[in-house]
């Protein structure tokens, strides 16, 4: 024994000498790039006397940047190509610092980069947009041929401006996927599939050709709430009638022959922008508020992400005797340690620990944008927010675009649980998928066979065929996780068990009907939910903001911070980014088949709810 331990001790001394090198390889590389960096003058930028702070959003919009940062860093060094992603607090910090700059006399709307996104992150940015707005400051948006997402976000401006030869795509709220019944059949797979709840519809691709009229039941319902949400923001942002974003989708192709096929003159006649330009005539436009941009051209400028590094908001970390700590749950739940970008069951049960055992932590707040996952994962992260309250401190919840299925299990045990009437919440119920290939294998001519000493022996195995009694014990596992999640949402939500089940079969609900049916507390974004929190802490006269995430070495911040400033030189080191119609499908594609291969639970068994698939397209 001693000997061992002997062993284990001159392990870890070599594993640290080890990492000790790591670093300061890392370290070398910084202070060479640091000196690459110097020769070509980058430096923090600065903000101009009178400018325009221009929000123009790459890719998706998110709640923390997805994979390894440091990769992500090293990669966009290299000009590898990475997943643009724009962080949602980024861009209405940015927008909230400028409301009360003197400096900023205006803000600039430029959403031709990014990518669909999520109605709820769409109203967080325009909430921000209002508020800076009462400042009496002039917003204006300035586009090429938006999209519905980019519309919208352009709609909260006081002028609009489109290109003469762009239109505006607006075609409403849809779910369409695709079925694989038949092509299942036709390879000869067994997929079994096990589920609880009526309208647990994440299965029916695998089990049917078509939506089943319960699906439709749930999602149209949930669909209209969305449309009707979004027809009433932009018709109010433009001063239109209720009912004018509608009759522009349906009466358009008799309204488009009227404007003579051109789409940007029937955009200006339906009162969705307000002028016909090119890109030279709208800077113009902006430049006669903020003045006439270096060599007399354009207009004076300072792009969101380099007014983040000019006023340090991005370096501030808000640590201090008293705080409020925010985590951030985005993606799918997986079991084990996962990258951001997805959630682990160890990894962000670890931060929240974290959390509990800092003596400066006061309160936390978890920010919820998941579909679910992991049955076992999520009630593994479900235990230790109850640990966390049990320990005196106040978790509040808030839910992003979508917390449902496991989104919704990680979720409920929060003292209050704040959401958008548009987040897309609720589908509580369970599923299960064990696709066998015996048949298929068969057709090129392998078998499988051999001899076990139980009759469990061969099941569970994808070269054979479920036996009824495997497919019993599957099925009564899922039944047990179902009355599981049941349960629990009655416990926490203090409702009756019965009445969770009229709720619950896996149906998704928006926000407001959430709200109406218990499963939330109140309307509200992350500032609300953080706001609420120190509230309940009692510590709402002083506190500071923390977002505690999984640690890194000084070597990799120091990577990252110059990879940042790397940025500032506007695309001279790295290229630019945007983002595509083909990009958005081969993503859903990749996504799809992503979910199926990265899917880990222990025991087989699913919160997921597929309603996290964009809608816009």
């Amino acid at each position: 024994m001693a000997a061992g331990r002997i062993f284990l001790r001159v392990l870890r001394g070599i594993w640290g000498v080890l990492d000790v090198i790591v670093d300061l390889i890392v370290l070398a590389a910084v202070a060479l790039f640091a000196l690459v960096l110097a020769s070509i003058s980058v430096s923090r930028p600065q903000v101009p006397v009178s400018a325009a702070l221009v929000i123009n959003p790459q890719g998706e919009l998110v709640e923390q940047y997805s994979g390894n940062p440091v990769d992500r860093a090293i990669d966009r060094l290299l000009g590898r190509d990475v997943r643009p992603q724009t962080r949602l607090r980024d861009v209405t910090a940015a927008i909230g610092a400028a409301e009360t700059d003197p400096r900023i006399k205006a803000l600039v709307i430029d959403p031709r980069d990014m990518a669909p996104a999520p109605l709820a992150k769409l109203q967080t940015i325009g909430a921000a947009i209002h508020e800076f707005k009462a400042a009496h400051k002039p917003v204006f948006a300035v586009l090429d041929s938006p999209d519905q997402s980019q519309y919208y976000l352009a709609a909260q401006a006081d002028k609009v401006l489109l290109n003469p030869h762009g239109a505006v795509t607006i075609t409403g709220f849809g779910v369409y996927q695709e079925y694989f019944k038949d092509a299942i059949h036709k390879l000869a797979i067994d997929w079994n599939v096990f589920r609880v709840g009526k309208y647990k519809s994440y299965v029916e691709p695998f089990t049917r050709n078509d939506m089943s009229p319960a699906a439709k039941e749930a999602d149209g319902a949930l669909l209209n709430v969305l449309w009707g949400s979004y027809q009433k923001d932009v018709a109010e942002a433009r001063k239109l009638k209720p009912e004018a974003i509608g009759a522009y989708v349906n009466d358009m192709p008799k309204a488009l022959a009227a404007a003579g096929g051109d789409s940007a003159r029937l955009a200006l006649d339906a009162g969705l922008v307000d002028k016909l330009a090119t890109r030279d005539q709208m800077s113009g436009d902006i430049a006669a508020v903020v003045g006439v941009g270096g060599g007399g051209h354009g207009f004076n400028q300072i792009g969101f992400r380099d007014y983040l590094r000019a006023t340090g908001i991005a370096q501030q970390t808000g640590i201090s005797e008293n705080e409020v700590g925010v985590i951030v749950a985005e993606g799918d739940i997986l079991a084990g340690n996962q990258p951001p970008g997805a959630i682990g069951g160890e990894s962000l049960s670890r931060l929240i620990r974290k959390a509990r055992y800092n003596d400066n932590v006061k309160a936390v707040v978890l920010r919820v944008d998941s579909p679910g996952g992991s049955a076992f994962a999520s009630q593994m992260i479900l235990r230790q927010i109850e640990l966390t309250k049990r320990a005196g401190k106040p978790v509040i919840i808030s839910m992003g675009s979508v917390a449902a299925s496991g989104g919704y299990w990680i979720s409920m045990a929060g003292d209050r649980i704040y959401a958008s009437p548009t987040t897309i919440t609720g589908s509580i119920g369970i599923l299960g998928m064990f696709p066998t290939f015996q048949d298929s294998l068969a057709r090129l001519g392998i078998h499988n066979d051999g001899i076990g000493t139980t009759g469990l022996s061969g099941d569970f195995r994808p070269t054979r065929a479920m036996s009824k009694e495997a497919k019993k014990i599957f099925q009564l596992t899922i039944d047990h996780g179902y009355d599981e999640f049941v349960s629990e949402v009655a416990k926490h939500r203090h409702l009756s068990i019965d009445d969770v089940k009229k709720i619950a079969q896996g149906r998704v609900w928006s926000g407001a009907d959430a709200k109406r049916l218990g499963l939330i507390d109140a309307f509200g974004d992350l500032p609300a939910a953080i706001k609420a929190a120190a509230q309940l802490a009692g510590v709402a006269q002083g506190y500071t903001v923390h977002y505690i995430q999984p640690p890194q070495s000084f070597g990799s911040r120091l990577l990252m911070s110059l990879t940042t400033q790397a940025q500032g030189l506007a695309g001279s080191l790295l290229p630019a980014q945007s983002w595509s119609p083909a990009q958005g499908m081969v993503a859903r594609l990749q996504g799809f088949i992503g979910q199926i291969r990265r899917f880990n639970d222990p025991n087989g068994v699913y919160a997921y709810c597929f309603c996290a698939m964009p809608m816009e397209r």
